[in-house]
């Protein structure tokens, strides 16, 4: 179970966040402007939303980055609870679903808690422990992809600073309200681009990113954006479903042998079953998992089976691990950035 939050003081969240920010164009060093960080470099401004710094790539052809959606969120925010704000994402959801969701978000610190057991036992399971415990405490923890921030709950009770990225400003507005409420001071949430971080190099000791790399259209840049950011010695953890799995659908659209479709047939034989389209997703193979990790971070890394349910499923799979790998549903990685950390290689 998750302690109780840490309630940090004023040099929390943005005072804190701000020496870690660089501009996304030019990497130059953020200043802080009213409602806004300015890069003196390059002169663009960038609007702070309700603490929460928007540093997304320009919107194409000078459109507004803002949704209809996003801009009654950002209306209502100051005056609505976390509570009345998830009910805006969710009002045309019958009471049966709103329940279910409901209970979903009161187990978001539990979630938390859950994901940060799994980076402390993959780590531990590549000879990284330490790395990760000590990255976490010692340097501020980066969530990737953070949504509305369940992971973030437990990065938050071991790291000085607990950053979320997102690319969907109305995700972050839900986060910020939820630990605003839960009065965690230490979590801040920067709008922006995972291929674009607007952060300083080797600023972060630990890195999450869960259910996030088949999301994103260059995932071998994704990789080296979390090394660049990473601290000498630092850990990366994130979770890839597997494109050749024979045990599970497709996790996103739920049907059968998707991942051996040949990729340009995939969002025809989806729009035909489906009558939607399958697009943002890009499922990857233990084979190309590989690829992707080592060319990011050489020999430092592991990749393991991700097992769910309890610990008794983990033993059973275990000694059969290297074989059934390439078609398990899931795969959990661990990478380092090379430095002061042990390097020990795939699979010890």
């Amino acid at each position: 179970m998750l302690g109780q939050p840490q309630i940090r003081g004023p040099e929390s969240g943005m005072a804190q966040l701000l020496p870690l920010l660089r501009c996304p164009v030019c990497r130059a060093t953020l200043a802080e402007a009213p409602a806004a960080v300015a890069c003196p470099a390059c002169s663009r401004t960038f609007e702070v939303i309700h603490g929460i710094p928007d540093l997304r790539p320009d919107p194409p052809e000078g459109g507004s980055r803002h949704g209809d959606f996003c801009l009654e969120v950002i209306r209502r925010w100051p005056d609505s609870s976390y509570r009345e704000l998830w009910g805006l994402y969710h009002r045309e959801e019958g009471d049966a679903l709103q329940r279910l969701w409901d209970r979903h978000e009161a187990e978001a610190p539990e979630r938390g808690e859950r994901r940060w057991d799994e980076i402390a036992r993959h780590a531990a399971a590549a000879g990284q422990c330490g790395t990760a415990e000590g990255g976490c405490a010692t340097r501020a923890a980066l969530d990737v992809g953070c949504g509305a921030g369940s992971a973030l709950f437990g990065l938050a009770q071991r790291a000085s600073l607990a950053v979320g990225l997102d690319i969907l400003l109305t995700d972050l507005l839900l986060a910020k309200k939820r630990f605003a409420e839960a009065g965690i001071a230490n979590v801040a949430l920067v709008c922006a681009s995972a291929l674009e971080m607007p952060f300083a190099d080797e600023c972060f000791g630990l890195a999450n990113a869960t259910d996030v790399i088949e999301h994103v259209p260059d995932q071998g840049r994704l990789l080296g954006e979390v090394r660049r950011v990473l601290s000498p010695g630092g850990l990366f953890f994130f979770n890839s479903p597997n494109r050749f799995s024979l045990l599970t659908r497709e996790p996103h659209v739920k049907l059968w042998g998707m991942g051996w479709l040949p990729r340009r047939w995939m969002e025809p034989y989806v729009r035909w079953r489906l009558g939607r389209p399958y697009r943002s997703k890009r499922l990857v193979s233990l084979r190309e998992l590989r690829r992707l990790v080592r060319e990011a971070f050489g020999p430092h890394h592991a990749i393991r089976a991700a097992v769910p349910g309890r610990r008794l499923a983990r033993a059973i799979v275990r000694p059969f691990e290297a074989l059934a790998l390439p078609l398990l549903p899931q795969h959990n990685v661990v990478a380092w950035k090379s430095g002061e950390a042990k390097a020990t290689g795939e699979g010890e």
